[in-house]
């Protein structure tokens, strides 16, 4: 794939170089594909201080991610997955490595350290992949094994501590037939926030990687690739900080055994913080850690009839942390999952970590008849997934032993503790709340795909693709809880108990409650519950193309295509637990209508990709918080009724001389919730309330996101160099939990601010050693503090959980090739 470094390395540029992509499984000219398609080379990766693919989303038009996040949780043109650590929900946008799907989003963002290339295709894609995908997809391409001796070296380091080292080895094993590529790389940093009371950075790098990469020449028609990848990760959560928004929230007056300050209250101070590099968080837990390992094996044979390929792989991870801050304070603890292992762990209960495995295996055949008029690719594709031991799950403090300074819909407090004789004595409503689960997963693809495109004249073209999808979710779920009063304390008088229902509360004074520091709210074990849902579902598309140039001549316009695109997404289904149950939800369908036109013009020194397009969204799944009067908010996955989804897209490159060439990309979108039906807590009956959530904006999609770069190229005695200035403008985006968040009088507080931020590289490419690179980078270089990507819980908590994005920071990094 033709790359901007090697644009810039012939000084005499007249056009610019032909972009091969692989977006229909062939090799093709970008600008002959009619997919609103961005390709990324390495090079130009490098030049925009893009390190993994989650950056991408600065430059690719209609890409989301929620930045400072550690999970992909990428989203195209807003279809996609806003729950990070939903392991039964698969993601809207697929991500493939050398051809070997990644089923689950804390795996998407693999560092290979050796990419050739990235390619983010927009729109449902299934008629040429393995699994489908509903939001599109983004397919990484590894360097291939050297047929020569070579050794690659790269260092980087920043003012945030930032420490990274990379070496890959290309060793030729067998003379034209076979080679190897072997890389090991360390990935660390400081992180960019540390606890006020502990001195831990969060938001830190941690990662072990090694990979080796096998090229066979089996003979002259076959071709054979392997891959091992292993990945070690040990890091510590991105920093989470709290806003206080409302004081009417089920757990705003909640009080944890031993401290003085109820939880708005220690958010208010945790506030406080914001913008001093400083955080407020649990000491316990809140980890990111993993262990990986990839398998692949890729097959090409070139036959007489067609090229046939198999791409199988297995993917292990084991001792797998991801946890996340969700209340944004050190006072709750709430989805630590590293808090409810060790309790199980002291209980007996638990004894294994949990593992995951992946199987998949996708057969294609491609050829062409016709005399080449009428090219298809037909395949089928399988996988396996089986996850063990997943826990989940929440406690109420440490102890799980939680006090109320008021609730919803309970009598005042003062009045009880008057009644009670104890008069100037301040009192609590106190119940354990505490509830874990291990569940179990396996999950089963079967699809079969074909795509047919046909040249009606030399111009103008058809392609059509149906798919065929079967999906199985199964799961096991074992419930261990606690949903008690506390037990009599030796020496304390009996707690007057003042309530007459059923809710399992009691009453007691603000003393009695804080005795209960260090005595642990056990848990019991409940009873092992399945469920079972499948899915099935045929999927079309259909495109035509015209190459426009051809029937007219323009002076300047020296290529120009135009398409019109139908395509139809499907997501499937999958399992919740909800209240210690299983509940089903269901699929999501993306009907999609895309035009563009491709042009290359000014003697092709200028290139511009534009796209339209309209996806209606129906049964939206959709992250939402349910939030109980008496317990913590729980994360489910939810069915909206219908979306809309209508943009435009842009990519301009323009070779404006030898020395200078201007890029920019950018896309508007206008999404749009048209059917959603949802309840939210009454703030003083505690009882909920049916709302309307139509018209509510869509979470974590920006209305407009646009990308400039400029690019000096300098030829002197002393080497080339090379100097890239580039800015990033993002709009507000929404980023409502619950439906209390899209509520009229708190969806401005629920709403991130919009950003722009600068970054500039300058390389140096030494006259006696075209093998070495030293370039000097820098990122958000005018300092602007800003929020990267939160989240607003207001039936729960009443407050943000907020990431603010990275202060500047420069660095240096070094990369030498040796062959």
């Amino acid at each position: 794939m033709p790359t901007l470094a090697a644009a810039q390395s012939k000084r005499k540029i007249s056009a610019l170089e032909e972009v091969v992509v692989t977006a229909r499984k062939r090799s093709e000219s970008q600008q002959d594909v009619p997919l609103a398609v961005t390709a990324v080379s390495s090079e130009e990766m490098a030049s925009q201080n893009i390190s993994t693919i989650a950056d991408i989303a600065r430059i690719a038009p209609g890409l989301d991610q929620r930045e400072g996040r550690k999970q992909g949780a990428f989203a195209i043109r807003g279809v996609g997955q806003v729950r990070l650590t939903d392991l039964q929900s698969d993601p809207g946008v697929a991500v493939y490595l050398d051809g070997m799907f990644l089923a689950r989003n804390d795996s998407q963002l693999v560092d290979t350290v050796a990419i050739q290339s990235v390619q983010v295709l927009r729109g449902p894609q299934g008629t040429l992949f393995g699994k489908n995908s509903v939001g599109g997809a983004i397919l990484v391409t590894t360097k291939d094994p050297s047929d020569e001796f070579a050794i690659g070296l790269s260092s980087k380091l920043d003012s945030l501590g930032q420490r990274d080292a990379r070496i890959s080895i290309d060793i030729p094993l067998v003379d034209d037939r076979l080679f190897s590529k072997w890389t090991f790389g360390s990935i660390r940093s400081d992180g960019y926030a540390e606890d006020v009371d502990t001195g831990k950075e969060l938001g830190d790098d941690d990662r072990l990687l090694a990979a080796l990469q096998v090229l066979w020449n089996v003979n002259d028609d076959m071709e054979l690739k392997g891959l091992a990848y292993f990945n070690k990760q040990e890091e510590n959560i991105p920093p989470y900080y709290c806003e206080q928004i409302t004081l009417s929230s089920s757990l705003s007056y909640a009080r944890t055994p031993g401290r003085p300050e109820a939880y708005h209250e220690a958010c208010s101070n945790a506030e406080k913080l914001i913008g001093t590099g400083k955080i407020q968080t649990e000491n316990f837990g809140n980890k990111f850690s993993s262990r990986d390992a990839l398998f692949g094996v890729s097959l090409t044979w070139d036959l007489p009839m067609g090229t046939f390929k198999s791409i199988t792989s297995y993917a292990l991870k084991g001792d797998n942390n991801n946890d996340y801050d969700i209340d944004a304070t050190d006072l709750l603890i709430v989805r630590n999952t590293e808090f409810t292992r060790e309790q199980l762990k002291r209980q007996g209960i638990y004894d294994k970590d949990g593992s995951r495995y992946t199987l998949g295996n996708e057969l294609q055949f491609s050829g062409s008849a016709l005399t080449d008029r009428l090219q298809y690719t037909v395949g089928v594709f399988a996988s396996w997934e089986s996850m063990d031991n997943q826990i989940a799950g929440q406690a109420l403090t440490r102890e799980s032993w939680v006090g109320f300074e008021s609730l919803p819909g309970l009598p005042s407090l003062s009045d009880i503790c008057t009644l009670g004789g104890l008069l100037g004595e301040k009192c609590l409503y106190v119940r354990g709340i505490n509830t874990s689960t291990l569940s179990s997963f396996d999950n089963t693809s079967y699809a079969a795909f074909s795509q047919v495109l046909f040249d009606i004249t030399p111009t103008l073209h058809i392609t059509g693709g149906l798919r065929y999808s079967y999906e199985k979710r199964e799961m096991l779920l074992e419930e261990f809880g606690s949903q008690s009063v506390p037990p009599p304390i030796p020496g304390v008088l009996p707690w007057p108990e003042f309530i007459a229902n059923e809710l399992p509360i009691t009453v007691m004074t603000e003393t009695q409650f804080n005795m209960l520091e260090g005595i642990e709210n056990p848990l019991s074990r409940g009873p092992k519950k399945t469920g079972e849902v499948t899915f099935e579902r045929l999927s079309p598309m259909m495109s035509l193309s015209l190459d426009v140039s051809e029937h007219f001549s323009w002076e300047q316009i020296d290529a120009l295509m135009a398409y019109v695109t139908f395509s139809e997404g499907f997501k499937s289904g999958g399992l919740n637990v909800v209240l210690g149950d299983i509940e089903p939800y269901d699929p999501e369908y993306v009907i999609s209508t895309e035009v563009g036109v491709k042009i290359d013009a000014l003697q092709r020194r200028m290139r511009l990709n534009l796209a339209l397009y309209n996806s209606d969204y129906k049964d939206v799944q959709i992250l939402v918080t349910k939030a109980s009067s008496l317990g913590a908010p729980q994360n489910i996955t939810n069915n909206a009724g219908l979306a809309k989804m209508q943009g435009a897209e842009m990519e301009l490159t323009w070779l404006l001389s030898d020395a200078w060439m201007l890029r920019a990309s950018g896309n508007y979108i206008d999404a749009r919730i048209l059917e959603y039906d949802d309840e939210v807590l009454d703030p003083v009956s505690a009882e909920p309330i049916a709302i309307d959530r139509s018209g509510e904006p869509f979470p974590y999609i920006p209305r407009y996101v646009y990308s400039l770069s400029a690019n000096y190229s300098l030829r002197t005695n002393a080497g080339d160099f090379d100097f890239v200035l580039s800015r990033n403008t993002r709009s507000d985006q929404f980023m409502g939990s619950d439906a209390a968040a899209g509520l009229p009088q708190f969806r401005a507080q629920a709403t991130i601010d919009g950003v722009t931020t600068w970054s500039g590289r300058a390389t140096w490419i030494p006259w006696n050693d075209q093998g070495l690179r030293i370039s000097l980078f820098g990122n958000n270089l005018a300092d602007e503090e800003y929020v990267a990507s939160g989240s607003a819980t207001y039936s729960g908590f009443g407050t943000n959980a907020i990431t603010l994005g990275k202060v500047r920071h420069i660095g240096l990094e070094l990369n030498y090739e040796f062959h």
